[in-house]
């Protein structure tokens, strides 16, 4: 099953568990735990959308 296609490579599960909760509590009323889960989201979005970091061989000369 090919991947969905982001900006900046494949749109991950992870990603898309994410955008559904964000999506899912939007639909609250707008309340200050409403705002700090908001909050706990956006930073979870952030890190299941960061490339991964290739590691770095080196060979001996």
């Amino acid at each position: 099953m090919p991947s969905s296609v982001w900006s900046t490579g494949p749109y991950s599960p992870a990603q898309e568990e994410v955008n559904a909760l964000i999506r899912r509590l939007m639909d609250q009323p707008p309340t200050q735990e409403r705002a700090e889960a908001y909050e706990q989201l956006l930073r979870r979005w952030a890190d299941v959308c960061r490339p991964c970091q290739p590691h770095a061989f080196t060979t001996a000369a």
